[in-house]
């Protein structure tokens, strides 16, 4: 694999800072008393950090699949801290960063308790995710997954709304543990193929045999399948939404993908025979979690719940894309991943603000909001468009390659599968729409419809803190679904790349199914 050393580009390393600064910030307004010095650090650091993710994005080279700003330090034995960005990753860090500084400056917003230790948290989480999606060594990535737990679960147990959130937590904890455990017997069955080196060019020059490479696969899909999360392994999601904090770890949780990342940057591209020989069988777990997915979406009554379970339905669509094996599946799945994240991200925020103003998210607590609150009412419609795939907004390229590549790879009912996923993602989000914003949902007269009255004349707008989040991320929104090209040139030479080793791998897996041999 080519690499880019980072002092080609920057007299800095870049993506060292991008983890460290976090790191910093967090052990320095932990130690800080008044609010407002907190939030005024908190939002600089985490300013900061986006200035330094948008520099990556700046001087990242496109149309090539060589890895960039790379930092290379072995540590003992065949250990070595590598880090390193390419199209597969790049996108991840400013989506990150954007996602600190607005959950920051929602913090400020809905004035959180022990401010200090409550960002200090999320600059943890920030750091950890960070690192993740820089790793380019295997044992790496897995030390900054295990150490995103402590962050997360903290944050469930201590800042959550919910009478049950510490069984929430401990159930959060409890299975995503697991899920690093798993991921770890993989890496340790690899490990074992190249004598003990990680590193994504050993894993790369020496591929392990068909027999390793399926143990391997499913050690991985089964690990990754709790934080994706795929079905069946999802039951930690929804009472974690429902009962962690409305905005802060489940803005992280389903904005930063880290499972679907593991698949795209260590999976697929290390283990090809096994993603072909067991893709489908992926992608047919991927069909049925989204409309599991969208169906128990359609009943909810909780927009934190509707998020959770939309989550895993278009989890499902990624999955598709992925299976595809080509490159308008690869690209798809990724640009899913991406607006995932940034939409279910921005829903989130509206069950803050819609939390802040009612003491709840469910539908029986609203009624009418559009005329109370506009820009709320439009924000909620604009993202819920987007992770439906409206065209003009950016979730439509993204599931327009997915059905293309799912076609070209000759899975015609995946691609209906997908196209029926979206529809039911309108169907259960203009629902909530409808009854939360749109419809009184009491008769006149009775007292459902004054509690409503009375809580309905309290409700205002979006503030202006409110709007800049609404706006920043209603901007990205529109403004990658009506510029995309640029989107797709970043990512396309590491995704062609992953193709063609994909490819490569098709005649090897025709062998081994018809028992002639094994790579």
């Amino acid at each position: 694999m080519n690499e880019i050393p980072y002092s080609s580009a920057l007299p800095f390393p870049v993506l060292s800072a991008l983890i460290l600064v976090p790191l910093l910030a967090a052990a320095f307004v932990r130690s800080l008393k008044q609010a407002r010095h907190v939030y005024a650090i908190g939002l600089g650091v985490a300013a900061l950090e986006l200035v330094l993710a948008v520099m990556v994005v700046a001087r990242f080279e496109r149309h090539t699949s060589a890895l960039q700003l790379v930092e290379r330090v072995p540590l003992f034995g065949h250990f070595a801290y590598h880090v390193g960005v390419d199209g597969i990753s790049v996108l991840f860090l400013p989506l990150t960063a954007l996602l600190a500084l607005l959950v920051i400056l929602h913090a400020q917003v809905a004035s959180k308790e022990r401010p200090g230790h409550y960002l200090a948290a999320i600059f943890c989480l920030q750091s950890t995710l960070m690192g993740a999606f820089v790793a380019l060594d295997l044992l790496l990535f897995w030390a900054f997954a295990a150490l995103e737990l402590v962050p997360g679960t903290l944050l469930v147990r201590s800042w959550g709304t919910g009478p049950g959130r510490h069984a929430a937590a401990r159930r959060y904890a409890a299975l995503n543990a697991m899920g690093v455990l798993l991921v770890l017997a993989g890496a340790i069955v690899l490990g074992r193929v190249t004598g003990g080196r990680f590193s994504l060019d050993a894993l790369f020059d020496m591929p392990a045999p068909a027999r390793a490479q399926s143990l391997a696969f499913w050690l991985f899909v089964l690990g990754f399948a709790v934080r994706i999360p795929l079905f069946p392994f999802h039951g930690w999601l929804p009472p974690v939404m429902a009962e962690g904090p409305v905005v802060g770890v489940s803005v992280f949780l389903v904005g930063a993908k880290l499972g679907v990342y593991g698949l795209l940057r260590f999976v697929v591209p290390i283990l090809p025979v096994a993603a072909h020989r067991h893709g489908s069988i992926l992608a047919i777990l991927g069909v049925v979690g989204m409309l599991y997915g969208a169906l128990l979406a359609l009943v909810q009554t909780n927009l934190r719940r509707l998020v959770a379970f939309a989550c895993l339905a278009h989890t499902g669509a990624v999955l598709v894309g992925l299976s595809a094996l080509n490159v308008e599946g690869l690209s798809g799945a990724l640009l899913v991943t991406l607006n995932v994240g940034l939409s279910a991200a921005g829903l989130y925020f509206v069950a803050g603000f819609l939390h802040r103003r009612l003491g709840s998210t469910e539908i029986d607590r609203a009624a009418r909001l559009s005329h109370r609150a506009p820009l709320l009412s439009f924000t909620f419609l604009l993202v819920g468009l987007s992770t439906i795939g409206m065209p003009g907004t950016s979730g439509f390229e993204a599931e327009h390659l997915v059905v293309v590549g799912a076609l070209g790879a000759r899975h015609g009912i995946m691609a209906i599968a997908v196209g029926l996923g979206s529809l039911l993602g309108a169907a259960y989000l203009l629902r909530y729409f409808q009854r939360a914003f749109l419809a009184s949902a009491a008769s006149p007269g009775s007292p459902a419809a004054e509690a409503k009255s009375t809580r309905g004349k309290a409700v205002r707008d979006l503030n202006p803190r409110e709007l800049v989040i609404a706006g920043a991320v209603g901007a990205i929104i529109v403004g990658l679904g009506l510029f995309s090209h640029p989107l797709l040139e970043l990512v396309d030479g590491s995704v062609r790349a992953m193709s063609t080793r994909l490819e490569h791998a098709k005649p090897q897996t025709s062998l081994v199914m018809h028992g002639e041999g094994a790579p």
